[in-house]
């Protein structure tokens, strides 16, 4: 049996806007086990990121559970959910939050010492995540504007992991990247899940699904279907025929 990293019951996520409650989770239920590369799937407006920033602990719940590492996190206030995700959780997102007066290295450091004070340690764990990425010493020295937009999002990856997360969270990792530089963070984060990193992805884009080995299509907030192609292989046709017939059948 492999390993549940994130579990949920009847989650729910309702939002109140001019007296009236949009309901964008309904009573989820869902694994996400260690180890796989799982993507969520849907519409525009179906819960997605919602669903990824509940999972997170970024977002509360309305109601229900959810069980991350074997520690309940829902419930949690809001200084021991931040402990928490420092510590088992690393984010990847569209739009590259790099602090733009500090240096690719000093961001990457500044999120690092905040678990661990040994500096020694973390440059060493920095400096081997940038050689992993394929980022040099003199990009690493770098102000994000000097960079551009494949090499920050590879850096912002290196911030994400570098805390050794027990899951990588990517929301659209690359929605602002051209096709060269998305290809670039697609493979880097397939081999990374290659080496035992769980990730969880959100994207609309079937190129970046096939990375995933275990596809959940939400559709109003309920994960309404689920495609299991295997790993990931970037020769096997057929791999991708069944996961766009598949998303065919979703009605995406």
């Amino acid at each position: 049996m492999t390993e549940n990293i994130i579990t949920t019951r009847k989650l729910c996520k309702t939002f109140s806007s001019g007296g009236l409650q949009q309901h964008v989770l309904r009573n989820l239920d869902m694994e996400i086990r260690k180890g796989d590369f799982t993507v969520v799937m849907g519409a525009s407006g179906s819960g997605k990121s919602t669903l990824l920033y509940a999972l997170s602990g970024m977002d509360a719940p309305t109601l229900g559970e959810i069980t991350f590492c074997d520690k309940k996190i829902s419930g949690l206030n809001s200084d021991k959910l931040a402990l928490f995700r420092r510590k088992h959780c690393g984010f990847v997102f569209q739009q590259i939050y790099l602090c733009d007066n500090m240096s690719l290295m000093d961001n990457v450091m500044a999120s690092g010492l905040l678990v661990n004070k040994n500096r020694r340690e973390v440059a060493a764990r920095a400096n081997d995540l940038f050689e992993q990425v394929g980022l040099p010493e003199r990009d690493r020295r770098k102000f994000p504007a000097q960079l551009s937009g494949g090499e920050a999002q590879r850096g912002a990856i290196v911030r994400a992991l570098i805390n050794t997360p027990a899951i990588l969270f990517a929301d659209e990792p690359t929605g602002a990247l051209n096709s060269s530089s998305g290809e670039a963070v697609l493979d880097l984060l397939t081999r990374m899940n290659q080496n035992g990193q769980s990730v969880i992805m959100v994207t609309h884009d079937l190129k970046s699904a096939l990375r995933g080995n275990r596809i959940l299509y939400l559709k109003d907030g309920v994960i309404c279907g689920e495609c299991d192609p295997g790993a990931y292989d970037s020769g096997n046709e057929g791999r991708k025929d069944k996961l766009r017939s598949f998303l065919t059948g979703m009605g995406w």
